[in-house]
């Protein structure tokens, strides 16, 4: 955890001050190998299919579970801000993937609370990369559920590091159903 903290740290520091400009594409490719590995590190698993399918209710009570609970905490927001519930739980709903949610929430309704949900979307993903390692220790899925939709790219590696190849399974595939749902939910929602 020290070692990926300080290469956050390393990257911020060198991006501020040494103006390095790092293609998209390759932030891309980067992040597809990151993926790839995991994935290679799954498939190689003996029966990697049943265990897939004797997973599948876990990995729906876990998105259920997840969706639920960063609803729930998003409408909390409306005891802290001047935001009302629509608005606390659109700007919620983007489970991390700020890219999206942001821009979704820009054209639906606000560019005002897209930028709200794009910053707080980038603050579960900060908070997943410090806390993730740190709850896996006491519960694994709850620490998968701190990546939210980023569990089955950006945070996949971490959660991997962090915890066992089933728990890593649940995390893709929860990964999967909540990334599916943001633009659901929030177009249901605006």
């Amino acid at each position: 955890m020290i070692l990926l903290l300080s290469a956050v740290v390393a990257g911020i520091i060198s991006g501020i001050y040494f103006n390095i400009h790092i293609p998209n594409n390759l932030t891309t490719i980067l992040l597809m190998f990151l993926v790839f590995s995991v994935g290679v590190d799954i498939g190689s698993e003996e029966k990697i299919l049943s265990k897939l399918k004797i997973n599948m209710k876990n990995i729906l009570f876990q998105s259920i579970l997840t969706i639920l609970g960063s609803l729930a905490f998003g409408a909390l927001a409306i005891f802290f801000t001047d935001l009302n519930l629509k608005e606390s739980l659109g700007a919620s709903a983007g489970f991390g993937w700020y890219s999206l949610s942001g821009v979704m929430i820009s054209n639906l309704y606000s560019p005002v609370l897209g930028a709200i949900s794009f910053t707080a979307n980038v603050i579960r993903e900060i908070l997943a990369i410090v806390l993730i390692p740190l709850v896996a220790k006491w519960s694994p899925l709850g620490a998968v559920s701190i990546g939210g939709a980023t569990s089955m790219d950006t945070m996949l590696g971490v959660i991997s590091k962090s915890t066992d190849k089933e728990t890593t399974l649940i995390a893709f595939g929860q990964g999967v159903i909540l990334s599916l749902s943001v633009p659901i939910l929030i177009t249901l929602i605006f």
